[in-house]
């Protein structure tokens, strides 16, 4: 599935729009490079201030859809992740919606669900999350440096499930999102880059040649 109506759920980067549904106008819009390579769109426009906002969007056929890139790119880019998971995406997008409209608490049990799908997702189910944590790091999928990160994100959502004099402030789920974007990069978007990149031919990865300067694996010039 290449677009999702969830996508239009987003902030206007021209004029500031918070909590809103930008108006979708076309999606799945194809344009291909000069290399052969197909690019997707979605054209949608702000109910406020009329102005145009474009969504690249993954092919029709891919597995997950995941936006790939918005123009103008407006705050969210600081969160936006390539090739997370939908199963563990809808936690993620549920604690930045909640965060949004100002409920931290709320924020932080979706971040610690986000922490548990992500898991589950290399098929890691323990039943404490602090031994899925565990599990994670055991098995290599992140390093032993995240640790206090995991287990920071894990103490938050439990400060925020359970009724306690304590509650989770604005700017301490601000910083547990900040961390699950990091963890998240580093466990799907990373590898979902390296991937694609050994999928494109050779010569395009290269950087261009300089003037005057033989291409690579051509012939010294004489």
């Amino acid at each position: 599935m290449a677009w999702d109506d969830k996508f239009s759920f987003r902030d206007c980067p021209w004029c500031g729009l918070t909590n809103t549904r930008l108006n979708v106008k076309t999606v799945n819009q194809k344009f291909t490079t000069r290399d052969g390579a197909d690019r997707f769109w979605a054209t949608l426009g702000c109910p406020s201030c009329g102005n145009a906002v474009l969504i690249e969007h993954g092919d029709p056929n891919a597995r997950y859809a995941s936006p790939i890139r918005v123009v103008p790119a407006g705050k969210e880019a600081e969160t936006t992740i390539r090739h997370l998971p939908e199963d563990v995406e809808r936690y993620y997008l549920g604690a930045m919606r909640v965060l949004r409209v100002g409920v931290p608490d709320a924020a932080a049990v979706q971040l610690r669900r986000t922490l548990e799908a992500a898991a589950a997702h290399f098929g890691i189910k323990e039943r404490v999350l602090m031994k899925s944590i565990e599990k994670l790091i055991e098995d290599g999928h992140v390093t032993q440096s995240f640790a206090p990160v995991l287990h920071h994100i894990r103490a938050v959502g439990n400060v925020g499930a359970h009724a306690s004099d304590e509650d989770v402030d604005q700017a301490t789920a601000e910083g547990a999102l900040r961390f699950t974007t990091q963890l998240l990069r580093n466990l799907f978007e990373v590898p979902g880059e390296l991937e694609e990149l050994t999928k494109q031919p050779m010569q395009a990865a290269l950087p261009p040649a300089p003037s005057g300067a033989p291409a690579a694996g051509g012939p010294p010039s004489v």
